[in-house]
């Protein structure tokens, strides 16, 4: 489906110009050499094409773009044609720790690769006669790697230099560059391209047509955790593997220029910030099948709470809360509803990296409307105070991972379930509330995060099975479920302690409440005999005896002797809910008191 639908998208990208003509290749740009007639390099100046803002507000400028002749993606040392990369262009290594250059390094790559680079590119532009390929070959020549190691003009830009990408203009005429769709080497690419001769050996598993099929996939770039030079959807690197006779990825039987169409498509939307997030290690692209799907995405991203923020989730959930708004204002900030298609096909997919291959976590294929929908039915569902909170991606992953530690993952896996279950409307992962229960449990807190995660998978979970809803949105007295009680039971202890005997460095929450959530029988006696004592020097003794008596008489005639993962989830809600509702009493008591005082 991924392939096919990426296909079926580079139609779309080719009417509006973002994908690159046959025999070419999109390449991102750091720098521009500016070469002087007789070949010398006058100066490399920085190209910025635009400015971002990263996750700590921080201005951070991006790298522009050129297209090139197709870039080589061979293993091994293989030079491409208007080279790009700094080892085969210059024949040089950079020591960070010494601040110089070398030509030498153990396997001599970097002669191996800039002799190549000199032998392809000549051979190439022989018989050129243009003013900038002139100056090209003249560089070619007359560069000499070991005697530049202490060229100024290369170490102006020595720290950026073993990451950038460089292009080739004329000095004092920017606009004279090598790679222009008018000069001589662009033209012959193209005459190359267009003279091009496909055999037949197969039919395409994509078109069903007879075509050249690839031996091999150009690589995908811009996976988080993947390899810098990329990975391959599509690879057979072991015998295991193969069938019929077939080597390497003639066993997929996708045709060459499907294989590009497909891989051109993956790599524009990894590239677009607003095609694309990033989840951990989980790369999320998403897009819809139109040639402006700008509103569409934007839309998506907001209201989902799909930011991939981390360091500003109180902003981002605030940004939700905006929306969630405005959308049942029926209007959006920023975002024309009248430029939106709620009918067209929109993809939503989940990649990981694995190895040098990257893997396919989950794929969502739905009407736009549907899947903006779930999106927003995901954060009713999680919603668990009355104003308004949202809840972002980035939080639900933050609570599942301990407070105290910093590298941290959640599994990509659980990731792609909880994107499943979003974009679905399907049941959350078993796996989601079991590790929110067991942090609250190791950790003793339950904040409005944690709770709204606990609530919509157990209110999901009993709707997708045609049962009742348990969980409300605030204390729910008329709720007779013994895990619920048993809850509410432990908050009314913990207050009555505290009413009584103030903050403790060990009050009976740090003691027992996680043998409380999980066997509540074995100190709920304990507890409540306990309590007896701490009602005499409670101010408030007569409210909360009574409220302890009400819980205690709604609850069967012993207290719980296990409870499942999901009668933990009640028992937490329970607890947070009566918590809450304290709260909201002192709040209320205060404010009356306030409102005396001022009379």
């Amino acid at each position: 489906m991924l392939i096919n639908a990426l296909n079926d998208y580079y139609d779309f990208l080719a009417e509006v110009g973002k994908v690159a003509p046959p025999g070419t290749s999109s390449q991102k740009i750091t720098h521009r050499i500016m070469l002087r007639n007789d070949g010398t390099i006058s100066r490399i100046t920085a190209i910025r094409e635009r400015q971002e803002i990263d996750v700590k507000d921080n201005v951070v400028n991006l790298p522009g773009t050129a297209i090139l002749p197709e870039r080589t993606q061979k293993p091994g040392i293989d030079a491409n044609i208007i080279e790009h990369r700094p080892l085969y262009i210059f024949g040089l290594n950079y020591d960070k720790k010494t601040n110089t250059f070398s030509p030498e390094d153990k396997t001599d790559k970097a002669k191996k690769s800039h002799d190549c680079f000199v032998k392809t590119n000549l051979e190439y532009t022989e018989g050129m006669m243009s003013e900038i390929v002139t100056a090209y070959r003249n560089f070619i020549k007359n560069w000499v790697p070991e005697n530049e190691t202490e060229n100024p003009v290369l170490m102006s830009i020595a720290k950026e230099y073993s990451g950038a990408s460089f292009i080739f203009c004329l000095a004092g005429d920017p606009g004279n560059t090598l790679h222009s769709e008018d000069g001589e080497i662009m033209r012959k690419v193209k005459q190359n391209a267009d003279a091009k001769d496909q055999k037949i050996d197969g039919v395409c598993a994509v078109t069903g047509k007879p075509a050249e099929i690839a031996k091999l996939h150009d690589k995908i770039k811009g996976i988080r955790g993947g390899q810098a030079s990329g990975g391959l959807l599509v690879s057979y690197n072991n015998s295991a593997f193969e069938s019929y006779g077939k080597t390497q990825s003639y066993n997929g039987s996708i045709s060459k220029d499907v294989m590009k169409r497909y891989t051109e498509a993956l790599n524009i939307l990894i590239s677009d910030p607003k095609h694309h997030i990033y989840l951990e290690d989980l790369t999320v692209i998403f897009w819809a099948m139109s040639k402006d799907d700008s509103a569409e995405t934007d839309l998506f991203k907001r209201m989902g709470g799909f930011g991939d923020d981390k360091a500003n989730a109180s902003k981002t959930e605030k940004m939700l809360a905006a929306t969630a708004k405005d959308l049942s204002d029926g209007k959006a900030k920023d975002v024309p509803l009248s430029e939106i298609d709620e009918n067209v096909t929109f993809y939503v997919v989940g990649l990981a990296p694995n190895s040098s291959r990257i893997a396919q976590k989950f794929i969502c294929r739905d009407k736009y409307i549907n899947i903006l929908d779930n999106a927003k039915k995901h954060q009713e569902d999680m919603r668990i105070d009355d104003d308004h909170k949202q809840i972002s991606i980035w939080s639900i992953l933050f609570e599942m991972k301990s407070p105290k530690s910093n590298n941290e993952k959640v599994p990509p896996p659980v990731i792609a379930a909880i994107f499943g279950a979003i974009l679905n409307g399907t049941r959350y992962p078993d796996t989601l509330l079991e590790t929110i229960v067991r942090r609250v449990k190791i950790d003793k807190t339950v904040n409005y995060v944690r709770a709204g995660i606990i609530k919509a998978c157990i209110n999901r979970t009993a709707r997708l099975n045609n049962k009742k809803e348990e969980i409300t949105m605030s204390l729910d007295k008329t709720n007779t479920n013994q895990a619920y009680l048993c809850g509410r039971l432990f908050a009314v202890l913990e207050h009555t302690q505290k009413n009584a005997l103030g903050n403790l460095n060990r009050s009976i929450k740090d003691l027992n409440f996680s043998t409380a959530c999980s066997t509540p029988v074995r100190v709920f006696p304990n507890l409540v005999k306990l309590t007896q004592h701490h009602l005499k020097k409670d101010a408030y003794e007569v409210s909360s005896k009574k409220l302890m008596c009400e819980i205690i008489d709604k609850l069967e005639t012993q207290f719980p002797t296990t409870l499942s993962p999901q009668e933990q989830g009640k028992f937490i809600i329970g607890y947070y809910h009566q918590v809450q509702d304290f709260y909201r009493k002192n709040d209320t008591q205060n404010d009356k008191q306030n409102d005396k005082n001022n009379e």
